[in-house]
């Protein structure tokens, strides 16, 4: 028997983006070249006004996943 199934669904996404961004010195050696990637991108979470609104130039759905049932009718 078919049945209307509302549900929500949370979708895991993947993108790239490509900004000229401001680097604080903390995160480059002597060279001006980037050496501790993890706490860059801990910075960049931190501070997602500086970026967090661009549109990725590369996005893909990774995965689907139904989170619980809302209303079956």
């Amino acid at each position: 028997m078919k049945k209307t199934i509302r549900f929500p669904v949370d979708t895991t996404t993947r993108g790239e983006i490509e900004i000229n961004l401001h680097v604080p010195e903390e995160f480059l050696d002597e060279d001006g070249e980037v050496f501790d990637d993890d706490g860059l991108c801990d910075w960049l979470n931190d501070n997602r006004g500086e970026w967090y609104d661009i549109v990725p130039v590369f996005e893909e759905i990774q995965s689907k996943e139904a989170v619980e049932i809302a209303n079956v009718y």
